[in-house]
């Protein structure tokens, strides 16, 4: 029944006043169609703002997810790298201990070596003081006898 009103008004109106009402009805849908637009685009716009901004939060998020990942690989690389060197370091000073410990036992015989040589020339130089005493006790003897 809606449209017999409708065909009914418009055969009721001049030819100028239904070109008026047409163009009048155009413009509205036209001005509904354009706001409808606007809305939509207005929509995606707001949400387009909303994804961006959990982009960018999911973007930090993951971000800091990774750095956490990467410090952990590098506190285990670094862990590592401290058990090797302090087995190096172990292995080092256990290897000076051992020239120390070798270098004291040569000193100790070098000691020991110069101690004898310094009592055999000792004994050496008692000896020939001794022979050269009875040498010139001898010829002392022999002087006075004459």
């Amino acid at each position: 029944m809606p449209k017999k009103s409708k065909v009914n008004k418009l055969a009721r109106m001049s030819d100028e006043e239904r070109a008026r009402y047409l163009q009048h009805r155009a413009d509205m849908e036209e001005e509904a169609r354009r706001r409808k637009r606007e809305l939509i685009a207005r929509f995606i716009k707001n949400k387009l703002e909303k994804e961006e901004s959990y982009s960018k939060m999911n973007t930090a998020k993951i971000n800091q997810e990774w750095r956490f990942v990467l410090r952990k690989i590098k506190c285990k690389q670094m862990a590592l790298d401290i058990q090797s060197m302090i087995a190096s370091f172990n292995f080092l000073v256990e290897r000076k201990d051992r020239l120390i410990s070798s270098l004291v036992r040569a000193l100790d015989d070098s000691d020991e070596q110069n101690r004898r040589a310094f009592q055999a020339h000792t004994e050496n130089l008692n000896y020939f003081l001794r022979k050269y005493i009875v040498t010139i006790l001898f010829v002392c003897k022999k002087i006075t006898m004459l």
